[in-house]
């Protein structure tokens, strides 16, 4: 006989209950790791997709946008209006980066 099978079944014989590990900090650790996991999943998404859209804008925000460093680029693309003055394309375009970079910040802070 094996000695995991002879533990096995020493182990089914006894009457000694186990007991399971005590929640506390072990638990709260694993909540706080878990809710970090997320969020840096989710700014990651963010971050790529704030890259995607400023590869596909309009020329002329794409080139504003591209020369700058990430942590600038966040922000000025959180601070984009969109104004009328522009074509629906340009607009939408702004409107996408600014949620997307206000999501960004959001997720940092």
């Amino acid at each position: 006989m094996s000695d995991a099978i002879r533990a096995a079944k020493e182990a089914l014989a006894s009457e000694h209950l186990i007991q399971p590990r005590l929640r506390g900090e072990r638990e709260a650790l694993r909540v706080l790791l878990a809710t970090r996991h997320g969020a840096v999943l989710a700014s990651t998404a963010a971050i790529n997709q704030l890259k995607a859209l400023i590869v596909s804008a309009p020329d002329d925000l794409r080139g504003e946008l591209r020369k700058l460093m990430r942590p600038a680029r966040i922000t000025r693309c959180a601070q984009l209006r969109d104004r009328p003055a522009h074509g629906i394309e340009h607009r939408m375009t702004a409107r996408a980066l600014r949620s997307t970079a206000q999501r960004i910040q959001t997720l940092a802070g």
